[in-house]
């Protein structure tokens, strides 16, 4: 089991400000038997600094003295550039490899599934963070991003908010949600905790329990 979303790379983003913090969340990560994950701090069109980030993260690495394996990616903010940013390498994949963790508005209605389609033409796997905070999506506009090409990500700590109770219902008889992760940035505020999708996934949708939660990820099955 591991965590695809994160924001524990210290003094990057808005998740932990220092090394302590992160050393924190990480043993957080550990307490809910996370065996990798995938730090990723935001990127976006005025934050193109992939080289100070994988900087930031091998430096970071090589001070991490725990049972856990890292890996970097990044949550990138969509912006109309982006996908000519992907052709040049300067965006952040998971593991630098196809998978690519997208973020969208989530006030301003954004035509995803036609990106997401746009995305794939070019090779790449866009994986679609905190899909439940799309409010404008409709559940027929998730089912085309997955046919389009793309990948859906829910966030742990939704299984808490019963808003997402029908959403979540439809995703996952569908089998539409590829990853659910913690999306951390605070050790109190916004912890890794995955003890509600745990209990939600085990109770109601078994079979998926598994592909959910134990087997491991393309993207992280390559070496780091």
């Amino acid at each position: 089991m591991g965590d695809i979303h994160c924001h524990i790379l210290p003094g990057v983003d808005d998740g932990a400000k220092d090394y302590d913090h992160s050393l924190e969340l990480l043993n957080q990560e550990i307490e809910n038997e996370n065996k990798y994950v995938v730090l990723t701090p935001h990127q976006s069109q005025d934050n193109i600094t992939k080289a100070d980030l994988i900087k930031a993260f091998l430096e970071f690495k090589k001070n991490v003295d725990l049972d856990i394996s890292l890996y970097l990616g990044a949550e990138v903010y969509y912006y109309d550039g982006l996908i000519e940013d992907l052709k040049k390498d300067r965006i952040l994949t998971l593991n630098n490899t196809k998978y690519v963790l997208i973020e969208f508005s989530t006030r301003v209605d954004t035509p995803i599934s036609d990106i997401v389609y746009e995305i794939s033409l070019i090779g790449y796997v866009p994986i679609i963070a905190h899909i439940e905070r799309y409010s404008y999506l409709k559940f027929e506009d998730i089912c085309d991003i997955v046919k389009n090409g793309g990948l859906i990500q829910v966030n742990s700590s939704s299984f808490k908010n019963r808003l997402y109770k029908k959403l979540f219902k439809n995703l996952f008889k569908n089998h539409l949600v590829s990853f659910i992760a913690s999306d951390c940035h605070d050790a109190n505020k916004r912890p890794c905790d995955f003890k509600e999708a745990k209990k939600y996934i085990m109770k109601k949708y078994k079979d998926q329990y598994k592909r959910l939660f134990e087997d491991l990820p393309e993207f992280v099955s390559q070496k780091a």
